[in-house]
């Protein structure tokens, strides 16, 4: 195949031939086509550093599967959530026996967080305390997130105590996900306690932890609130940005006050941010409305222009 130059063995071809040479212990020949198939340009996946961490861990070859391939593996894996594919579970359970760490579980419970097969990463989550690793911000804020995600609040605050209660010290990202779930679902006044409540914990609100709060109060219509959070900002010294500006830009249009949305955007302006799409099609859409008064639509042609 490779003397015929189109015609180039792919991925699936390398892993068949790897897995077949490991499963008959033929490790040499399995790692000089490992790095062979790199060499061609061929990136390895998770089934390819299964199958070589198997060969070696079924060989006896513990400390050589520790060494070299399972940190690569690792690599891989992270690589993987970052695109949102779930880890082959096979890896973890092939590494037990050489002790994976919290990193190890780490990965694979945000890869499984991240393609929401939440009872398999809480499983792994059991698995790692029953084998004396402990879980830190990392996986507490990976199953977070899941949970609230998957409109599972109750669950959600319960494991937040949880990890206070074993010492673990929630960090802004946290909050930030708890805050963004809460206002998804309207709870808005617990939102705005979880707030308050950051610099008691030693916590300073980011800018994406105003624009979460800003943003609940915007879709609530409750515009007043939100300019005041806006205020806060400034007098914090976390100036809004253009994200925060949009948002007060949105919230003001949807709640049909054009001359505070104009107003907002001149101020947005000024500070050398722009109107991102969003809000640029809000007010396209609202200019087409049949409903609207002539004044309004003058209004907003003046944001276009």
């Amino acid at each position: 195949m490779q003397s015929r130059g189109n015609c180039k063995p792919g991925i699936v071809i390398y892993n068949t031939i790897i897995d077949s040479l490991c499963k008959d212990r033929l490790l040499q020949q399995a790692i000089n086509l490992f790095s062979a198939m790199k060499i061609e340009g061929i990136q390895p996946d998770v089934v390819t550093y299964t199958s070589l961490v198997r060969g070696f861990y079924n060989s006896g070859f513990r400390e050589e599967a520790k060494d070299g391939l399972v940190v690569e593996a690792e690599a891989i894996l992270r690589h993987m959530t970052d695109k949102g594919v779930a880890p082959d579970i096979t890896v973890l359970y092939l590494m037990k026996g050489i002790t994976p760490d919290v990193v190890t579980y780490n990965t694979l419970i945000d890869g499984l967080c991240k393609t929401n097969r939440l009872t398999l990463a809480r499983e792994l989550f059991t698995d790692m305390q029953a084998h004396g690793v402990t879980p830190d911000v990392f996986t507490y804020n990976s199953l977070l997130d899941c949970l609230c995600k998957s409109a599972q609040l109750d669950e959600a605050v319960a494991l937040l105590e949880d990890m206070e209660d074993t010492g673990i010290k929630p960090d802004i990202v946290t909050y930030n996900i708890l805050i963004d779930s809460l206002c998804k679902a309207g709870q808005l006044e617990d939102a705005a306690n979880f707030f308050s409540n950051l610099v008691i914990k030693g916590l300073q609100p980011s800018f994406r932890t105003y624009n979460i709060l800003v943003k609940g109060f915007c879709k609530k219509g409750l515009m007043n609130e939100a300019t005041q959070l806006l205020s806060k900002m400034a007098k914090d010294d976390c100036f809004p940005n253009g994200i925060t500006y949009n948002i007060i830009i949105g919230g003001y249009i949807l709640s049909n006050d054009f001359t505070k949305a104009l107003y907002y955007r001149d101020l947005m302006v000024s500070k050398g941010f722009e109107a991102d799409a969003d809000t640029f099609a809000l007010f396209v859409d609202l200019l087409s409305s049949e409903n609207l008064s002539d004044s309004s639509k003058g209004l907003l042609q003046k944001f276009i222009k």
